[in-house]
């Protein structure tokens, strides 16, 4: 099960954020202080640009699971956009 999510800086033009920015490294920091293990990576657009995040429950996991999940990616993914 694989569930990714890309992140732009922009929702209306769908924007990139800048790559110097290394947002993907940024959210994968703040994602494991939160003890949140994600699949960050850069270079979604064209090799250079573009951030995405990957996550990779087991199947196994239940609703209270899925609710930790959301809220530690939500709070690592704002922690690192601020």
């Amino acid at each position: 099960l694989f569930m990714g999510m890309e992140l732009v800086e922009d929702r209306s033009t769908k924007a990139p954020f800048e790559p110097k920015r290394k947002l993907n490294a940024t959210i994968k920091r703040e994602a494991l202080a939160r003890r949140l293990l994600v699949y960050p990576a850069a270079g979604t657009i064209d090799g250079l640009r573009g951030d995405h995040v990957l996550l990779a429950p087991p199947f196994i996991i239940d609703a209270a699971a899925i609710d930790a999940v959301v809220e530690r990616l939500g709070d690592a993914i704002d922690a690192a956009v601020a």
